[in-house]
């Protein structure tokens, strides 16, 4: 309980007023001759009991109308939900990732978490500052506003093809609401309650700011979507020869079917049904040189949106690669072959579009426009040649001998299947980056966020592709300053390494020197919801909708929502098409438990299912309702009593004067 004018409590003085008229209120007794004199004694004590009787009826009624009074006038207001509240500073949630995009009973779910979102503005009165932030799209700025700024923002949402990571949302929103000075801070969270939302580390809790969420989650788990689309094996077409489109499809239940159909250029070219959990491969092509475009479909279900996945790619002709230094023997024998098969084509260095440096021959030539691709020697008395080559380059790595031995390599996800590969000896990659106090770093440049000193600068995108089992990189690509390289740990020879003798060589190779040409284009695909990078030359990105956005070459483009096709443009020429898909886990739409989501947002005070229930548990730190009316009824009740009770009480006495 508690009271907005606390000040008008001391009228309750005015209490005092009917007790002391009480108190010192005297009843006059009048002297009567009558023989009767024992009935009259009883008499007198009766009416004297009634008397008392009355008065203090009068005075527990006019006590308790001034007090009442009172209450009303120093607004008091009860403890709770509901009704009023202090000034909050409170911060909305909305999980607008792609899973919200489900329908339901002819109702996208986006669609019930904002409503219940109106609810807590509902809620709020004009004194709060609200945030509404976008789950799905967390580079959306958040800024404080009122209930007309909150109910736009939520009414402008629209579910984007994106991931959803409730936990730094919350983390996000309680740093938002913890720079408020007001005295109440909330927030409130409207999520379907996918497990892959609640995924993250949890953080540290705020203790002083409480999170109420409400979670609806879908009810279909059956759910099936397209996982993986890729042609020719993770390699660009050759033009004027026909490939094969891979087409995973993810999710379903056990025994479903399910059509599958391939288009490009707008155009039907394949169609298949396969089962889901299946990969199904379609033919495709021949192309001819130049662009292609299109995508690969399933047959819809409630989750429409990962039901498409859109592919860009440039035909190409067979590479130029230039060998530069003392080729292994298997390594030549490979070129040979790839060449023969017009996978390739070797010449000069100054037309290839990769080179091959063994030793690191040749990278003085390594032009903006071409990759290298560094294969150490077998001799270690080569390797400070070699570590000087790569300095002059601009190759922030050097390489070192390792510890006797070799060492298999580790498992993961990479183009070309090397788990039966056996690394014998190889050279350690080390990174000569410097850091911002100027000492050297021997972690990978880009865990170092960029912080090199000028004289060495870091690659951007730099990777370990491939790792040994223990964790020293074997195949690393970055982009240095003289342009992008792939280096290799170990030299191409059968004491070294198996790889060589075994099959997974010559497309290991043809990888490389692709992988290499490709650097510095158009990305293969990108995930929704993370950005690209356009050409310096770029000015627009034309995104599916149709609406142009200007960029800046230099600057990342972040605006991919939403999947499908992105068109870069300078001016009226198209510089790229880069394919946006949704991220895979947005597939998967089991729900997390109530146990989930207090792990990973600490501090959750209350998850709450019933769209009906939702008001009763937000605002809890608030004043809750005024119980107003029910005290002006009391009040008119009491005084109609008190008025009751003395026209009553003055009606016995005149009778008593007239008797």
């Amino acid at each position: 309980m508690g009271f907005l004018n606390p000040l008008f409590l001391v009228a309750g003085l005015a209490v005092l007023v009917p007790i002391i008229l009480h108190l010192f209120y005297r009843q006059e007794s009048k002297t009567f001759t009558f023989p009767a004199i024992l009935y009259l004694l009883r008499t007198e004590r009766d009416h004297a009991r009634q008397i008392r009787t009355q008065q203090l009826l009068l005075l527990l009624l006019r006590a308790s109308i001034v007090v009442l009074l009172v209450l009303l006038g120093a607004r008091m207001h009860l403890r709770g939900p509901g009704g009023s509240h202090d000034p909050t500073a409170l911060a909305l949630i909305l999980d607008n990732s792609m899973s919200a995009t489900i329908i339901e009973d002819g109702r996208r779910r986006l669609d019930t978490l904002k409503a219940v979102a109106r609810r807590s503005v509902a809620g709020a009165n004009h004194e709060d500052v609200i945030w509404v932030l976008r789950a799905g799209t967390p580079w959306e700025p958040a800024v404080p506003g009122g209930i007309a700024q909150a109910l736009a923002t939520i009414d402008a949402t629209e579910p984007g093809h994106t991931p959803g990571d409730l936990t730094s949302a919350v983390a996000r929103a309680r740093a938002l609401v913890g720079q408020s000075e007001l005295p109440s801070r909330e927030v409130h969270v409207f999520t379907d309650l996918q497990a892959t939302a609640f995924a993250a580390e949890p953080f540290a809790p705020a203790d002083d700011i409480p999170v109420v969420v409400f979670g609806a989650p879908a009810g279909d788990r059956g759910n099936r979507g397209i996982a993986a689309l890729s042609f020719g094996d993770g390699l660009p077409p050759l033009a004027g020869r026909r490939t094969e489109a891979a087409v995973s499809i993810a999710g379903g239940e056990p025994g479903d079917t399910v059509g599958v159909r391939l288009y490009v250029g707008g155009q039907l070219r394949a169609a298949a049904t396969a089962p889901a959990g299946a990969t199904v491969r379609l033919p495709a092509g021949p192309f001819p040189p130049g662009r292609v475009e299109g995508y690969a479909e399933i047959d819809p279900d409630p989750l429409t949106a990962d039901d498409r996945r859109y592919f860009a790619f440039t035909v190409r002709d067979p590479t130029p690669v230039a060998l530069l230094g003392p080729a292994p023997f298997f390594v030549s024998e490979a070129l040979a072959v790839l060449e023969e098969s017009d996978r390739i084509s070797i010449g000069g260095a100054a037309r290839a579009a990769t080179l091959i440096c063994v030793g690191g021959e040749g990278l003085d030539r390594h032009g903006l426009g071409q990759s290298a691709l560094v294969i150490p020697l077998a001799d270690p008395s080569r390797l400070p040649a070699l570590n000087l080559r790569l300095a002059e380059a601009g190759v922030p790595y050097r390489y070192e001998l390792s510890a006797p031995g070799g060492a298999r390599i580790a498992p993961g996800e990479f183009a070309v299947d090397l788990s039966q590969v056996e690394i014998r000896r190889y050279f350690t990659l080390v990174s000569t980056a410097r850091n911002r106090a100027g000492g050297e770093s021997g972690r990978d440049p880009e865990a170092d966020n960029g912080a090199a000193s000028a004289d060495t600068p870091v690659p951007s995108r730099t990777a370990a592709l491939v790792t040994l089992a223990n964790g020293d990189p074997w195949l690393l690509s970055g982009n240095g300053t003289t342009g992008p390289y792939i280096l290799l740990a170990s030299p191409l020879d059968e004491q070294a390494t198996t790889l060589p003798v075994s099959a997974a060589m010559m497309p290991l190779l043809e990888w490389a020197i692709e992988h290499g040409a490709r650097t510095g284009t158009a990305p293969r695909e990108v995930m929704a919801g993370t950005n690209f990078r356009p050409p310096p030359t770029a000015t627009a990105v034309h995104t599916p909708d149709g609406t142009a956005h200007a960029v800046d070459g230099d600057q990342p483009f972040l605006a991919t929502a939403t999947s499908g096709l992105y068109r870069v443009l300078a001016g009226d020429s198209i510089l790229q098409t880069v394919p946006v898909n949704p991220p895979v886990t947005e597939t998967d739409l089991e729900p997390a438990s109530i146990a989930d989501v207090r792990r990973a947002i600490p501090g959750v005070s209350t998850v709450v299912d019933d769209v009906a229930a939702w008001p009763r548990h937000i605002f809890r730190s608030g004043r809750g309702p005024e119980p107003w009316r029910l005290l002006a009824v009391l009040v008119l009740a009491l005084l109609v009593a008190e008025t009751v009770v003395a026209a009553s009480r003055a009606l016995r006495t005149r009778r008593a004067e007239g008797g």
